[in-house]
């Protein structure tokens, strides 16, 4: 009778086993040497392109001052004569979180007219309702929480909305420092009065510099800052000094 040999082999040999289990640790680490650091690079670069457009909202809107916003009045809260008047009401408003500063981004509907405050906006749209540059423009503004024309669409809000906490900085003894509170303006009860009593001092015109610190709100319904305090808000995601002068 003819002898069948039989391979009884059916695996790795245990040399096979640790040289796959060696390439697999090398290819690991290339990964994580090449990629992981590429990822944090662009993670940070997004990170860092979002606070500059942020940065940049807002140093437009207090340098702009809408058609609903103007006087030819004195300034008060909500209406103003100069862009100095309204960031000097901007920086006191964010005392508390229910009246400070958002800013966020949502959908103008274009098949309706602007709104009847004339300054050339419309009224915003459900991002689902609407198709990006054909029946929609996405827009970003930053307005205070109170505000009745502009915060109203925030219920469309498109993407995260942040609050802003302003704080005045103060030039004491060799350094500039942040004043024990936000919102505050040392020893001013108006922008008539902070012009009177610093134009003779300040160099290029009054200016007033601060503190912007950006928090995110974690759902786009300003009621959630209603008689909060800053601290409830946790920690800043990032903050930029920035100025309010009479020629913004």
């Amino acid at each position: 009778m003819k002898k069948v040999r039989i391979n009884s082999r059916g695996g790795f040999t245990l040399m096979e086993t640790l040289l796959a289990l060696a390439l697999v640790a090398t290819l690991v680490s290339i990964f994580l040497v090449v990629f992981v650091p590429a990822r944090g690079m662009v993670q940070k670069s997004l990170a860092q392109q979002d606070a500059e457009r942020l940065i940049g909202v807002l140093r437009s809107e207090l340098r702009t001052i809408r058609n609903d916003e103007r006087t030819t009045g004195k300034s008060s809260e909500n209406q103003y004569r100069t862009t100095f008047d309204k960031g000097f009401y901007w920086l006191k408003k964010t005392k508390n979180p229910d009246t400070a500063i958002i800013i966020f981004s949502y959908r103008e509907d274009l098949s309706k007219n602007p709104d009847s405050d004339g300054d050339g906006t419309r009224p915003s749209i459900p991002a689902k309702e609407s198709v990006p540059g054909e029946t929609s423009n996405l827009i970003t503004i930053a307005c205070p929480v109170d505000d009745k024309v502009h915060a109203k669409h925030i219920r469309d809000a498109v993407g995260p909305v942040y609050v802003v906490r302003m704080t005045q900085l103060e030039f004491k003894r060799g350094e500039w420092k942040a004043t024990d509170k936000p919102g505050v303006i040392s020893g001013f009860s108006s922008p008539e009065d902070y012009l009177e009593k610093c134009s003779e001092f300040e160099i290029g015109g009054p200016t007033l510099f601060f503190k912007a610190e950006f928090f995110m709100l974690s759902a786009p319904n300003p009621a959630l800052l209603k008689n909060k305090r800053w601290k409830r808000l946790g920690q800043p995601i990032f903050s930029s000094v920035m100025s309010i002068g009479t020629s913004a």
